[in-house]
């Protein structure tokens, strides 16, 4: 069957030139209607949050509930930063130190990891990724007092290695890397070989750049995890200085027992980087969860 000939100078309709679909009331309301409902229900927490952080204390503990301060108020930033139990600026420099090594390091390791398991052929393959998505099976928790131990032996207490370096090689990293690596087209790299290049460069050169958004979506998971780990540091870390950001504030719920307002901007401090980093990284989250498949 001849191809259908298109007007010169006119580009034949495609998923990349067609024009975005119309919102259609009778089929859309409904499914627009949940969606504001669920994002309402989420995003509600977090406004209460910020909310609170700027209401007065006599505001925050007065009936009825004042959903929009009355009286606006940076005193509990003000004195949560300055406190004498802590310093959280040196707190959230060392989350923001520990996670972005322990990011850097962990896309590394599993990039090169599912690779080979991905794009190359060798005996027991097969077998090597069952035993590495296996491990996903097994709590956390069961591995705390083991991993203790290992870093008495390596004197990594009260150490940022300890923070960096136990997580390091991650089954889920590693699965989510080799489904999107399946997916790309063998013909980029067997071309890539015909003009000399080997598996390194290979990887460096083609695979990663096709790959940016599973790189960045896993970059976002680890960055989120390392950031908002608690029980391992809490463990692992006790001079003051040296703690993260969630243990760190933790400490205020000791002093601040009855004061929202500072609980609240605490936490707060501790939530926006998050939320900061997943809001640039958004496009590259929806890419890449939504082109990464399932093939075998």
């Amino acid at each position: 069957m001849a191809a259908p000939s298109t007007r010169a100078g006119t580009l034949p309709e495609t998923a990349t030139t067609r024009p975005p679909r119309r919102f259609r009331a009778p089929r859309d309301l409904p499914r627009f209607a949940l969606l504001c409902v669920l994002a309402i229900i989420f995003l509600a927490p977090v406004y209460w949050m910020l909310a609170t952080s700027v209401k007065p204390e006599v505001d925050v503990i007065s009936t009825p509930t004042q959903w929009i301060p009355a009286n606006p108020t940076i005193d509990n930033y003000r004195e949560v930063l300055t406190s004498p139990d802590g310093n959280i600026l040196r707190w959230m420099w060392n989350s923001f130190f520990v996670a972005t090594v322990f990011t850097v390091l962990h896309v590394a390791l599993c990039a090169l990891t599912a690779y080979p398991l991905a794009r190359m052929r060798f005996p027991g393959r097969e077998a090597i990724f069952w035993f590495i998505l296996g491990s996903m099976m097994i709590p956390g928790i069961v591995t705390l007092i083991p991993s203790y131990l290992m870093m008495i032996r390596f004197d990594w207490i009260n150490s940022f290695h300890s923070l960096i370096w136990p997580g390091m090689a991650g089954a889920f990293g590693v699965f989510l890397l080799r489904q999107f690596f399946l997916g790309l087209p063998r013909e980029l790299e067997e071309a890539a070989r015909l003009d000399g290049a080997n598996s390194l460069q290979v990887l460096w050169h083609v695979i990663l750049p096709l790959s940016l958004p599973s790189l960045v979506t896993l970059a976002v998971f680890s960055f989120m995890g390392s950031w908002n780990n608690f029980i391992w540091p809490t463990f692992v870390i006790t001079d003051l200085d040296k703690l993260t950001l969630p243990v760190g504030v933790n400490t205020f719920s000791q002093r601040y027992v009855t004061d929202y307002g500072k609980l609240m901007a605490s936490t707060a401090i501790a939530s926006i980087p998050v939320l900061i980093a997943y809001l640039l990284a958004q496009r590259y989250l929806i890419e890449g969860l939504s082109t990464t498949g399932l093939k075998e």
